[in-house]
């Protein structure tokens, strides 16, 4: 036999087991990132499992929530008089609790309160005056033909509703805000007369009613008053940037809350079974929940942006990341995509409204209920134009090292009480 021959067969036991050793080696390589894989993804449904509440839990705080918001404006209506604004009964549930975005443990539940003026005058919405916001518009108010025909025959007082509610002619969303907080305090103290637990508090243009169960539960109750205009609604909020003061009272900021939950409904519709859309945002809004209550100095990410903030940084997510990538089993990879989102929107400075001058929604406008001419090109609002640059930059900062270690930052959350509250 030849002695290179004789030397493979003297060799081939050791090569072979070169091999399996090198087999098994991947294998169990390939095993460990999965395991690790897992466990993550893991920490991740865990988390969005245990941060929610059950249906069973929110509609029943929705119906006793619901019920006194109806018995208190029933009051307000009783109290109130015809040179006010008109309140109606169809209240409109808005905000993550209606859109199955809520996270605890706050019970908290938003409703839009529909006013409107006195049928004697007539109101006209203006939006396209050169120094109003793009998310703002004002409301002109002026007396019916006929109104004031009766008040000359009848010799009657004119313009009452427009020396109270109104400021030069257009409807104040200063005076609107005072006169419904006025009068849902007189209602309030009379529901307390019947025996129910509550406080009220003023918090930007809602009236906050705290209200404790005869469970022990808090529910938090915002009602804002709005007046609508083809399916969108203007509340009484005020705006932030510059403005000049005789106009800071009477811009009206405009509210897409309908539409946002329309546009949320059609698209879970398009979804694959137990998407992972909803548990992707409020993850994320737990991390900042937990961020700001557990540190002495809260970072600047968690003071300066708000829920909405990143709801539309998610609504934008949602539209454009193909419905085949929010499968259950990539829930941490559209986390982590979000957090990239919002840590290049805070680079660039730019998050711009989802509606506002979003052509790109002008085919769905007839499904959304949008009045189109919100949706045109060059009416983009910044969201971002109220928050300082450096406040972004250390925001920008913070939110690199929470990605970081964002699958241990999951793991040390589920391991505290409050993750499972």
């Amino acid at each position: 036999m030849p002695p290179i021959q004789l030397q493979i067969q003297r060799d081939f036991p050791y090569w072979i087991a070169v091999l399996l050793l090198l087999c098994i080696s991947c294998t169990a390589f390939i095993c460990f990132k999965c395991c690790c894989r897992k466990r993550y993804k893991s920490f991740y449904h865990r988390l969005g499992d245990e941060i929610v509440f059950s249906d069973s839990q929110l509609s029943e705080h929705q119906l006793f929530a619901e019920n006194i918001v109806k018995n208190l404006l029933e009051i307000m209506q009783h109290l109130n008089t015809k040179d006010h604004p008109g309140i109606s009964e169809d209240i409109v549930g808005t905000g993550s609790a209606f859109e199955g975005l809520k996270v605890k443990p706050e019970i908290e539940f938003d409703f839009m309160i529909p006013i409107s003026i006195p049928y004697s005058y007539r109101s006209k919405f203006i939006f396209e005056k050169y120094w109003i916001p793009n998310m703002y518009g004002m409301i002109g108010v002026s007396k019916q033909w006929w109104s004031r025909v009766s008040e000359v025959i009848n010799h009657q007082h004119p313009g009452s509703f427009l020396d109270k509610m109104c400021d030069d002619g257009y409807l104040s969303a200063k005076a609107v805000r005072e006169w419904f907080q006025s009068l849902a305090d007189r209602a309030a103290n009379m529901l307390k007369k019947r025996g129910i637990d509550l406080k009220l508090l003023q918090q930007g243009p809602a009236r906050t009613l705290k209200i404790m169960t005869s469970g022990e539960v808090t529910i938090s109750i915002d009602l804002v008053p709005a007046v609508k205009y083809q399916n969108v609604y203007l509340v009484a909020k005020t705006y932030e940037g510059y403005l000049p003061e005789s106009s800071k009272d009477i811009v009206w900021r405009l509210s897409f809350s309908v539409q946002e939950k329309a546009f949320l409904e059609q698209k879970t519709l398009s979804l694959p079974k137990n998407a992972c859309h909803k548990k992707a945002l409020q993850i994320l809004k737990y991390l900042k929940q937990e961020e700001r209550n557990s540190k002495r100095s809260p970072p600047h990410w968690c003071t300066s942006l708000s829920s909405y903030h990143l709801k539309t940084l998610w609504l934008h997510q949602l539209h454009k990341t193909p419905a085949s990538q929010w499968v259950n089993i990539l829930l941490r990879e559209r986390v982590i995509e979000l957090l990239n989102h919002l840590i290049h929107s805070l680079e660039s400075k730019t998050l711009h409204h989802f509606f506002m001058g979003n052509a790109e929604l002008i085919k769905e406008a007839s499904s959304l209920h949008i009045p189109t001419r919100f949706l045109k090109d060059g009416l983009k609002y910044n969201l971002y134009d109220e928050i300082h640059y450096e406040t972004m930059n250390q925001a920008v900062l913070q939110l690199k090292k929470l990605k970081k270690h964002i699958d241990l930052n999951m793991e040390n959350i589920l391991s505290k009480p409050s993750a499972k509250c």
